[in-house]
């Protein structure tokens, strides 16, 4: 950019990046975060990285999820990045080492030849199902109050901000399905898990409230 970076309320607009340099980072280990909507990374997504979609939670999540001291990438529009590095540096995230636009997904899998990531998604009543066959191990990634409302029986209880330190608690001898209270929150939770080589997630459409609206039983 022969004008230098953009700036945006004294933020400026790290240097946006190529495929190929995408790649390279994903091969160092990179941690690249995914801004497009939930279902656009469902839908394919590059390997290694994670969703934490632009909308209101963003900043909250990635508090959460993001290390202070280390250099991380966005996946969004140019708009989006802006929002983005404006609102992190306000939290103390400000070591975006770069972006790239959403085109970079499809760019990366015509250069690697390479699949995308896809998180499938289950409605309620199959996964009632699953869950009496034992096929499954469910995750719910709700905070404690909310699981101590109300929960599916057989969850396994990890708040989504602290899954990254315990996925040694999930066994992964069946897929893992991911659930939260409407599918966003599981959605994040699923990609995490990919991101870490679990490759067998899936996310709860609707999450938990689904699972209540078809009147499917729950435990306090």
């Amino acid at each position: 950019n022969k004008e230098g970076p953009r700036i945006l309320g004294g933020f400026a607009r790290p240097a946006e990046k190529s495929a190929a340099e995408l790649a390279q980072l994903l091969a160092h280990h990179a941690l690249v975060v995914d801004m497009r909507p939930a279902a656009e990374f469902a839908a394919g997504a590059v390997p290694g990285t994670i969703s934490v979609p632009m909308n209101a939670s963003f900043t909250t999540w990635m508090g959460w999820l993001v290390p202070y001291d280390q250099d991380f990438y966005l996946i969004g529009d140019a708009a989006a990045v802006d929002l983005a590095v404006r609102d992190l540096a306000m939290i103390g995230l400000d070591r975006v080492g770069g972006w790239f636009a959403p085109e970079v997904v499809t760019q990366w899998a015509a250069a690697e030849r390479a699949p995308l990531s896809v998180i499938p998604q289950i409605g309620a009543l199959d996964l009632s199902e699953s869950l009496k066959h034992g096929g499954v191990t469910l995750v719910d990634v709700r905070n404690p109050g909310e699981w101590a409302a109300s929960h599916i029986n057989g969850a396994r209880h990890i708040p989504l901000g602290h899954l990254g330190r315990r996925l040694d608690e999930i066994p992964r001898d069946k897929p893992i399905v991911m659930q939260c209270a409407a599918g966003a929150r599981s959605m994040i939770g699923a990609s995490l898990l990919k991101a870490r080589g679990i490759d067998r997630v899936i996310n709860l459409t609707g999450g938990f409230g689904a699972w209540a609206s078809a009147g499917l039983p729950t435990v306090q």
